[in-house]
């Protein structure tokens, strides 16, 4: 497959800046135990609820997929699956695109770079049986209905789209764990951010998830979060360094394991979700193409 890059509609400067700054250093937060743990619970989700869903030879899109940290997981664990990583940021693309040259996908990923608000116009035409978006691609976009709408009718009867978003509750004890009483009310609000480096993004909470999908006309089928039991610290925040216990804790692996096996019981519970650092959720198109 082809590499295109198209000029977006409209750019939101703060976002791109934000994040063509930590493009080339993005993947290092692999290294920090915290989100080594987060990513693992993610990808066990995936690997239990999502991928036996998928027919062979699926086609995926990863909406706001950045590095491409996990179309690289989808492409690496299916080798007959083909995808697209739309992106706002051609630097965060550029990372993407020599990962996928060097680890021997880049003939089955397109890579395109475009605004989210436009992405129904710019694929006009296109259907996937699996689009995912994780962390904070909805909250980054300017009005996450019309997103999760424009996502909604690149779906194929019966694909599913699965959302990895911030929780409104968590940014809120986030906040107040350190002290920013006034931040934490606008998190509750439903729009705060988590440093004041950062761009402020929509929070959600679990109902709030639900009734954006089924506007959508999606149904459904998973509403949970995670990790719920054990949270990040200001440094998780930040691309290098991890906050010292959780590093500690998260370091032996036997703690680890032990951690890994309690928060897979933790998020089986939808009446936990509220306790997750980020909220998950999984709904399918249903009825017949347009």
């Amino acid at each position: 497959m082809s590499d295109l890059t198209v000029s977006p509609a409209s750019l939101d400067g703060d976002v791109v800046d934000y994040f063509r700054a930590k493009a080339d250093a993005y993947d290092d937060v692999d290294d920090q135990p915290y989100w080594m743990l987060s990513d693992e619970l993610l990808w066990h989700v995936l690997t239990t609820t999502v991928l036996p869903r998928l027919p062979d030879g699926f086609r995926f899109l990863d909406a706001g997929g950045g590095t491409g940290r996990w179309s690289h997981r989808f492409a690496t664990a299916r080798p007959d699956a083909t995808g697209l990583l739309y992106d706002l940021t051609p630097a965060m693309s550029d990372v993407a695109r020599s990962k996928a040259h060097r680890h021997g996908y880049a003939d089955r990923l397109t890579i395109r770079n475009g605004d989210l608000a436009d992405v129904a116009d710019a694929l006009e035409g296109e259907r996937f049986d699996l689009i995912f978006n994780f962390h904070n691609v909805l909250g980054f976009v300017g009005d996450p209905a019309q997103v999760i709408a424009s996502l909604a009718e690149l779906l194929t009867p019966g694909g599913l789209l699965v959302s990895f978003v911030p929780s409104r509750w968590h940014a809120a004890f986030f906040n107040l764990a350190l002290g920013q009483v006034e931040e934490a009310e606008r998190c509750i609000d439903g729009s705060g951010r988590f440093t004041d480096t950062m761009p402020a993004m929509h929070l959600f909470t679990p109902d709030q998830l639900t009734a954006l999908h089924e506007a959508a006309g999606l149904k459904l089928d998973v509403v949970t979060g995670f990790p719920c039991l054990i949270y990040p610290g200001y440094q998780e925040t930040q691309l290098h360094g991890s906050t010292g216990w959780l590093e500690n804790l998260l370091s032996d692996r036997d703690a680890f394991a032990g951690i890994y096996e309690l928060e897979r019981r933790v998020l089986a519970d939808p009446a936990a979700a509220g306790r997750g650092n980020n909220l998950f959720t999984i709904a399918t198109r249903q009825g017949s193409a347009s």
